[in-house]
């Protein structure tokens, strides 16, 4: 999936010389297995085809899909690789459905606004606490 959405990412900047990406949709076809991604006029960049799994239900497969996504996506943040001139900020990646309606933002970024997560507060308290306490010492 990275490589896909770092494709996408290429994609666009190539085709797309002078303009500016605010969006970028995920939408998973689960009568093809393919997951495709495309720019913020709708027009697919990239996709990926998926081999058949064995999970009972769409919406498992949608949520693998959503853990997957969020993961790479803050991987993806971490490496800067959404720190391109052509990416107009806030920018989102949303996971949609066949008519492109929003089931589910999987990423945010604005330099200037934070929209935080659960992950983010994980275990900040305790860190927190430790640097007040040495702070006090």
């Amino acid at each position: 999936m990275k490589s896909a959405i770092v494709e996408s990412l290429k994609s666009y900047e190539l085709n797309n010389e002078g303009d500016f990406l605010d969006d970028l949709y995920l939408y998973y076809d689960s009568e093809n297995y393919t997951l495709a991604l495309f720019d913020d006029a709708e027009k697919e960049l990239f996709s990926i085809p998926l081999e058949e799994v064995s999970i009972s239900s769409e919406s498992d497969i949608l949520q693998e899909i959503i853990d997957t996504a969020k993961y790479v996506l803050n991987g993806l943040r971490v490496e800067r690789a959404f720190d391109k001139e052509f990416i107009c900020k806030p920018f989102t990646v949303s996971l949609v459905n066949s008519d492109f309606s929003i089931e589910e933002e999987l990423i945010f970024l604005d330099d200037h606004t934070m929209k935080p997560e659960n992950d983010l507060w994980f275990g900040i308290e305790k860190e927190l606490d430790e640097f007040l306490e040495n702070l006090m010492q």
